[in-house]
């Protein structure tokens, strides 16, 4: 999990609750490069479902697949 000490924002666990009315695929488990992929980049792609366009949101490098 992330340092706290450091604001490290990798390998910290999340857990999406809810369907979004048919845009997001529940039921499954999703794995990502530990240490390489930030918070940043979850919570884009969770904006990108709900329609609302933002280019970056802290440290992110870009959006998920298969979310």
């Amino acid at each position: 999990m992330g340092n706290s000490n450091q604001h490290l924002h990798y390998d910290v666990p999340h857990v999406l609750v809810g369907g979004l009315n048919g845009r997001l695929k529940g039921w499954r488990h999703l794995a990502y490069p530990t240490k390489t992929v930030p918070t940043g980049n979850l919570l884009l792609s969770i904006l990108d479902k709900f329609d609302i366009h933002q280019d970056s949101i802290g440290d992110s490098t870009g959006r998920l697949d298969n979310l």
